[in-house]
């Protein structure tokens, strides 16, 4: 609650100190104050009932708040601040930063996801698996056991003959979340039973994986009691890989 309504403590201190008390104070822009009353109620959606501000107190405070700053921001100007180097450079990076957030917004409003795909996120999110799998130093190494399997060798023979420590240590069920995700990737679209069709590299080896085992996580929420959640969950995702394919278009690597 202290954080949501942060801004109050400001216009009240500066009230009590008689800034705002000594004149007239500046004329605020009518829609100024319901976008920020909007925002504020929409912060306070998810405070407990007890907790939501009263209506007429946070449109009261929230105009309070908005003469305060434009108070300051004319003695700002009145003092030339405006015009320094580096105020110039913050602000330039306070009006991308809030540009910024706009477009993510839009993108997010502007995102459509079917029922169909929100189950499979859904499933994806709520699976488990058990993998099993063989090292190899090299992918020449790698693609010759992978003819060895295409002749009939089982995988279970397959990592006999290529043991490594990491084989015991993957022989449980995890989150494919979990997984690095150049491998997780490739883990969502397999089923159970089923070999990578190309080798991995991964930390400077080659790996074939075998999906074991798969099932839906015992401690998963029921999908209708958290539809929503997922559903917002998968907006951001697909917002995210719409500004990383944006920003790679444009020359900006992408740091996983």
């Amino acid at each position: 609650m202290k954080k949501t309504y942060i801004f109050t403590a400001l216009a009240v201190a500066l009230t009590t100190t008689g800034l705002l008390a000594a004149g007239t104070p500046p004329e605020i822009d009518r829609a100024r104050i319901d976008s920020m009353v909007a925002q504020e109620l929409q912060r306070a959606d998810a405070l407990p009932a007890a907790e939501r501000p009263d209506g007429e107190t946070l449109r009261k405070n929230v105009t309070t708040h908005l003469q305060t700053v434009e108070m300051l921001k004319n003695e700002a100007f009145k003092l030339g601040l405006e015009k320094l180097p580096e105020v110039q450079s913050q602000f330039k990076n306070a009006e991308a930063e809030f540009y910024a957030g706009q477009y993510v917004r839009y993108l997010e409003n502007n995102t459509e996801v079917s029922e169909a795909d929100l189950r499979t996120f859904y499933d994806q999110q709520t699976r488990l698996v058990k993998l099993q799998q063989v090292g190899f130093a090299t992918q020449d190494e790698a693609r010759k056991a992978q003819e060895l399997l295409l002749k009939g060798l089982s995988f279970d023979d397959l990592m006999k003959r290529y043991p490594n420590p990491d084989q015991q240590q993957m022989d449980q069920f995890i989150p494919p979340q979990m997984l690095p995700p150049e491998l997780a990737g490739i883990v969502n679209k397999m089923t159970r039973g089923q070999i990578t069709a190309d080798p991995v590299a991964m930390n400077g080896q080659f790996y074939l994986f075998k999906l074991a085992a798969a099932e839906r996580n015992p401690d998963a929420q029921p999908f209708n009691q958290v539809r929503d959640l997922v559903a917002q969950q998968l907006k951001q995702q697909r917002v995210q890989q719409q500004i990383e394919t944006l920003l790679k278009d444009n020359g900006i690597e992408v740091q996983q």
